[in-house]
């Protein structure tokens, strides 16, 4: 993966001492901003790698500084199995990529992908890099580890149908900007209507989460006997909104959501859901890079399955 380069060659081209240049690759504080950018071109151009022992650096790229929601169950997974491993993290969002070229990183983890984005990268895929539930570029050969989607919102609709429910409502959220699955789960759920007969037009919505609750009526008016919500923020205040109209769950409509964070046990009844599983996902994340720091093996990506978590508000299965 890399040329066989010392820092006293690296130290002689750059006319500067061989601790300067090791500082400087290290991250150490005692060295100048534009030494260490000199410094850290020279040694990318070059192909240099640090020896393992010194290794231990890794950039996790993210959408933005928001840690609410998918990022707040992922990130703490994939911090728990880097430090397992003995990496250090650093945290850095996609509008301040620019950042990487400042540091010598072993490997990046990215949460986001664009066309062209590989060009922005100071590295230019000199280290390991994959991507974790992102649209990566197949023509940039970037690996992607993705949960599969497919795998979970079937397992959910397929639960829901297996319980007797008929009319399966799906709410999605309208602001898709930030939910890189949204399309591909609601393809899922078209394929599922047309293979069971369902009315898709009449059984779904895309809305924000402030619309709930003025669009109630058409959710019974549509003689829904459950509803599937993409988000567990949806799923709560959605039960409480049935609830309010008198609808009992789930004697009268099952209801169930993706994701399992916080509220979802919380609610009375306790919501059944589907999850990704982060640990997982990280697991799989940090043992590749790993993998690619320490013995040069390509990260491969792959697809992580949903995890199914039952609890009381959906229909038993009706007896036969």
């Amino acid at each position: 993966m890399s040329k066989k380069i010392s820092i006293k060659k690296l130290a002689a081209e750059l006319n500067l001492a061989p601790s300067t240049v090791h500082r400087a690759l290290s991250g150490h504080p005692n060295v100048s901003v534009s030494t260490r950018r000199e410094v850290l071109r020279v040694a990318q151009t070059q192909g240099y790698t640090l020896p393992v022992h010194e290794k231990g650096s890794i950039a996790i790229i993210v959408p933005y500084l928001s840690f609410r929601g998918y990022l707040d169950c992922l990130l703490p997974c994939l911090e728990a199995e880097l430090h397992q491993r003995g990496f250090r993290l650093m945290i850095v969002s996609e509008a301040d990529i620019a950042i990487l070229g400042d540091h010598m990183f072993d490997g990046i983890i990215s949460l986001v992908w664009k066309d062209g984005f590989g060009k922005i990268l100071p590295q230019k895929f000199s280290i390991p890099t994959i991507t974790l539930n992102a649209l990566a570029n197949p023509m940039e050969n970037i690996p992607n580890i993705k949960s599969d989607n497919l795998q979970g919102i079937r397992l959910a609709l397929t639960y829901l149908h297996d319980r007797g429910c008929r009319k399966i409502f799906y709410i999605s959220t309208s602001d898709i900007s930030h939910v890189t699955d949204a399309a591909e789960r609601l393809a899922v759920f078209r394929q599922f209507c047309h293979e069971n007969g369902q009315d898709y037009d009449a059984l779904h919505l895309e809305i924000h989460a402030a619309e709930i609750e003025k669009n109630i009526p058409v959710i019974l008016d549509s003689g829904a006997d459950s509803c599937f919500c993409a988000s567990e923020t949806f799923a709560v205040n959605l039960g409480h909104l049935l609830k309010a109209a008198g609808k009992r769950i789930p004697e009268d409509i099952s209801l169930m959501g993706l994701e399992d964070n916080y509220a979802n046990a919380c609610f009375s009844p306790p919501i059944t859901a589907v999850r990704q599983n982060f640990e997982q996902i990280s697991k799989m994340a940090a043992s590749q890079i790993v993998s690619a720091c320490h013995n040069q093996i390509q990260p491969q990506g792959g697809l992580v399955p949903f995890q199914l978590i039952e609890r009381q508000s959906v229909r038993k299965p009706p007896v036969e």
